[in-house]
C-alpha cells in the first residue's frame, strides 16, 4: 500500500505540473495555434469532474447502463444543436460577456437585478457541485489512509478543508494573475486540455490493467436495472453545456472562434465515449468484487487496484480523480468570483461611491475581490460538504446541482433568441422556477414529510405520482420559469 504522504506528494507535483502547462500556454501564445481547435475541443472534457471519474460508476451500478444519461444529453446536444453553441460564442464576443450573466444581461436591457439572480442561481447549484470535488478527493484520499473519509471529526482535523484551502490557492494562481476578464486565457484552456487527456490516459489504463474478461462480459450483458429519472438527466446533461458556470466559460467565454465548436461538435462526443467505455465493467467487477464489504461504488476506481495488487495503478486513479476535481474547482470558482464581483460587490461599491475619488489603478482591487470570493466560495462548499452531504453518494450531490442550474436553461434561451422580453419577466419567471424546483426537491433531500399537505405535496404535485423527485423538480420548475416568462411579459411592468 503506498503511503498516504507519497500520494500527497504525488498530488502536489501533478497540479504543480498543470500550473506549468499553464504558464506556458501564457507565455506562448502562438503554440499549438494551428491545432487549437482540438486543444478547445479538449478542454471542454473539463465537464468530466470527479462525477464521471467517481461518481458515473455509482450510476453504473444503480441502472446498469453503459453509458451515463448525462453523457447521452451532452451528445445529443452537439449533435443537433451546435449552431445553438455556435451563437451563442458569437453573442458573448460581440458584447464582451464574461459569464453567463453577464451574457443574459447584455441581452435583456442590461438589467442589474436580473444579473445578480442569475449569479445567485448560479452560486446556489455549483456550491453543492464544488463539495462534490471536496468530498471525492477526500473520500479518495482515505482509501490509501485505511479510514473512512466520511468519519466525522472537528473542523480543524478535516482533510477537505486543506483540500478546500489549497484547491482554493490553485484557483486564485490560475484566474486571478490578470484584471482583464475578456481577453482570452490560453494557459487555462491549454492546461484544461491537458488534464482532460490525462483523465481519459488514467481511465483507460485502470480499465486495460485491472479489468478480466469475465468482468467485460458481465457487462456486455448486464439488463438495465433502473432508469428512474434517466429522462431528465440526459435533459439535464444538454443542458448543463451553458448552464454549469464552468463549462459556459470554458465551451463559449474562451473559445477564440465559433468554428472551433465544428471541431468539437465531432471529438468531444468521441472523448465522453472513449472516457465512459470502461465505467459498467468497472461497475460490475466492483459488485461481484465487494458484495457485502461495505466499500462504496464512488471508489471501486481506487478499491478494485488496490485490492488486487496494482498500487501504482490505483495512484494512478487517484491522480487522475484530483484533476478532475481540481480543474472544475479552478474553472468553476473563477467563474462565480467574476459574475460575484461584476453583479453584487461592484454595483454594491459604486452605490458607495467606488472609483469616483479614486484616480488611482483599481486593478489590484478588482484581483483582490476576485481572490476573496474565490476563497468564499470554496469555504461555503466546505461547510456544505460537512453539514448537508456527509451521507449522499456522489452520484446524488452532482444531480442536485445540475438540476438546479437547468433551471437557467429558459432565461439563457429568451436572451439568445427573444431579446425583446423584457428583463422583470425573465427575472420573474427564474424565480418562480427556481422556488418551485426548490419546492418539490429540497425537501425530500432534508428528510421532511410534507404528505400532510394532500394534493399540494411535492410528490402528489399535479398528480405526477410515477414521476421521480428529480425528474418532477427540474421538468415543472422548468415549465414554470416559461409560463410565468410569458403571462408577466403580457402585462405593462413586465414589459419593462
Amino acid at each position: 500500500m503506498p503511503s498516504d504522504l507519497w500520494v500527497a506528494v504525488a498530488g502536489l507535483l501533478w497540479l504543480g505540473a498543470l500550473f506549468a502547462v499553464a504558464r506556458y500556454g501564457e507565455r506562448n501564445p502562438r503554440a499549438l495555434g494551428g491545432a487549437w481547435p482540438v486543444v478547445y475541443a479538449l478542454s471542454l472534457a473539463v465537464y468530466c469532474t470527479s462525477w464521471p471519474f467517481y461518481g458515473t460508476i455509482t450510476q453504473a451500478v444503480r441502472s446498469g447502463w453503459w453509458l451515463p444519461p448525462t453523457f447521452v444529453g451532452t451528445i445529443l446536444l452537439y449533435a443537433f444543436a451546435a449552431g445553438l453553441l455556435m451563437q451563442m460564442v458569437r453573442l458573448a464576443r460581440k458584447s464582451n460577456a464574461s459569464s453567463v450573466a453577464d451574457l443574459i444581461a447584455s441581452r435583456l436591457g442590461h438589467h442589474a437585478g436580473l444579473a445578480a439572480l442569475v449569479t445567485a442561481v448560479a452560486v446556489m447549484g455549483t456550491v453543492p457541485y464544488l463539495a462534490l470535488q471536496l468530498k471525492a478527493v477526500t473520500m479518495s484520499f482515505a482509501m490509501f489512509r485505511l479510514r473512512d473519509g466520511a468519519a466525522t471529526v472537528t473542523p480543524w482535523h478535516d482533510s477537505a478543508l486543506y483540500v478546500a484551502l489549497a484547491m482554493a490557492l490553485f484557483a486564485m494562481l490560475f484566474g486571478t494573475r490578470r484584471s482583464s476578464a475578456v481577453s482570452h486565457n490560453r494557459g487555462l484552456v491549454l492546461a484544461m486540455a491537458f488534464d482532460s487527456a490525462f483523465k481519459l490516459l488514467a481511465l483507460l489504463v485502470v480499465g486495460l490493467v485491472v479489468l478480466q474478461p469475465a468482468d467485460v462480459v458481465s457487462a456486455l450483458t448486464a439488463k438495465p436495472r433502473d432508469a428512474s429519472g434517466f429522462p431528465a438527466l440526459v435533459l439535464m446533461g444538454a443542458l448543463a453545456m451553458f448552464t454549469l458556470p464552468h463549462q459556459f466559460h470554458i465551451g463559449i467565454v474562451e473559445c477564440r472562434d465559433a468554428r472551433h465548436v465544428r471541431t468539437a461538435r465531432w471529438l468531444f462526443p468521441l472523448y465522453m465515449v472513449l472516457i465512459a467505455l470502461p465505467i459498467l465493467p468497472l461497475a460490475e467487477a466492483g459488485r461481484a468484487a465487494f458484495a457485502g464489504q461495505g466499500v462504496s461504488s464512488d471508489l471501486y476506481m481506487l478499491a478494485l487496484p488496490l485490492a488486487r495488487g496494482e498500487h501504482a495503478v490505483a495512484v494512478l486513479a487517484f491522480l487522475g480523480g484530483l484533476s478532475a476535481a481540481a480543474s472544475m474547482v479552478v474553472v468553476a470558482t473563477l467563474a462565480l468570483s467574476l459574475m460575484i464581483g461584476h453583479h453584487w460587490i461592484a454595483p454594491l461599491r459604486l452605490r458607495a461611491g467606488w472609483g469616483q475619488a479614486e484616480p488611482h489603478d483599481l486593478r489590484p482591487q478588482v484581483l483582490r475581490q476576485r481572490r476573496v470570493a474565490i476563497l468564499a466560495v470554496v469555504l461555503l462548499a466546505w461547510v456544505y460538504s460537512r453539514l448537508l452531504a456527509g451521507n449522499e453518494a456522489l452520484a446524488d450531490i452532482g444531480a442536485l446541482a445540475f438540476s438546479a442550474l437547468a433551471g437557467l436553461a429558459p432565461t439563457v434561451l429568451v436572451a439568445v433568441y427573444r431579446p425583446r422580453v423584457g428583463p422583470r419577466a425573465a427575472a420573474a419567471g427564474l424565480a418562480i422556477g427556481t422556488l418551485l424546483w426548490g419546492y418539490l426537491l429540497l425537501p425530500q433531500l432534508a428528510g421532511l414529510d410534507l404528505a400532510a399537505l394532500g394534493p399540494l405535496a411535492p410528490r402528489r404535485l399535479f398528480g405526477l405520482l410515477d414521476w421521480s423527485p428529480l425528474a418532477r423538480a427540474v421538468t415543472l420548475g422548468i415549465v414554470a420559469n416559461l409560463a410565468t416568462i410569458v403571462m408577466v411579459q403580457r402585462t405593462r411592468w413586465g414589459r419593462r
